[in-house]
């Protein structure tokens, strides 16, 4: 559960945030709506941890993972979509990307080099394993299509 209890964020310019109180149950989904400067992204970024109130508490779970797409972001242009969603799991993305360098180095590696870079899988796959990487790849199949995307969207390259 998240529960946001008399939040407020005064910034120099004026309150943006007074007094706000609300609860997200597990299961919960919930779409944040408002007019432009109305502290939609300020919720979120005080949700996630990137901000602190003025005022109020937020309570969240220690195992409560959140994370979002922020209204102005980069994008690597290089990236298909697939991995542009992977990039918000940063801790899995690299555990990926160190397997498929490995995968890449075996194909060339001699026997010894062989047998360790196949202790260094192991233990890799292990670590993505408890990360719930594999979990997370089917949130984003899940994902993709219920943001807008066709099925085969997910290797087009983002700049397409």
């Amino acid at each position: 559960m998240l529960r946001l209890e008399h939040i407020s964020k005064i910034y120099p310019t004026g309150e943006v945030l007074k007094d706000v109180n609300w609860e997200v149950k597990p299961g919960d989904r919930i779409g944040l709506v408002g007019v432009n400067g109305a502290g939609k992204s300020t919720q979120l970024k005080i949700i996630a941890g990137e901000m602190e109130p003025t005022s109020g508490e937020v309570i969240r779970p220690a195992s409560l993972r959140i994370a979002y797409l922020t209204q102005e972001f980069e994008v690597d242009q290089t990236r298909t979509v697939r991995e542009e969603f992977w990039t918000v799991f940063q801790e899995a993305n690299q555990v990926q990307h160190t397997m498929a360098q490995i995968h890449h180095d075996m194909q060339t590696a001699s026997p010894e080099e062989l047998d360790r870079l196949i202790h260094k899988l192991d233990k890799l796959q292990r670590h993505f394993e408890a990360l719930d990487g594999y979990g997370l790849e089917a949130q984003i199949e899940k994902i993709l299509p219920e943001m807008g995307f066709a099925l085969d969207d997910g290797d087009r390259l983002v700049s397409a």
